[in-house]
């Protein structure tokens, strides 16, 4: 079993930050790589394979600048993938992060909070 997961940050993907000991998830900056299957598939992946015969109670802090339709359709597949995840005993929140004046990010929150079926915070900065 491996207890983080690592990706750097570029120009067009986020850095993605994963410490199950330290109860540390985090997705951070801009999501528009130009597969996002291929850069969401391993993060998914390690998360099923590390996370599900184990507990694990902790936040996943998703604070994008700005994400494109594709990487939209990747999040839905990690919160489908976090509820999952809920249902064999562990205990993920969404925490979703953004500046207090950015309404169409809050409002982005809000729909994926509106149609999730796992814990979801959304924190204003």
């Amino acid at each position: 079993m491996e207890t983080t997961f690592y990706i750097e940050a570029t120009s067009v993907s986020p850095e993605v930050d994963f410490h199950i000991e330290e109860r540390r998830f985090l997705i951070k900056g801009r999501s528009m790589p130009e597969n996002t299957e291929k850069f969401y598939n391993p993060i998914n992946n390690w998360l099923r394979e590390n996370v599900q015969h184990q507990f694990v109670r902790a936040s996943i802090d998703i604070h994008l600048d700005y994400y494109n339709t594709g990487s939209f359709i990747r999040l839905m597949a990690l919160f489908n993938l976090l509820e999952e995840l809920n249902q064999k005993d562990n205990e993920f929140i969404v925490r979703w992060i953004c500046e207090g004046d950015d309404e169409d990010n809050i409002a982005d929150g809000q729909s994926f909070k509106d149609v999730v079926k796992v814990p979801f915070e959304i924190i204003r900065l």
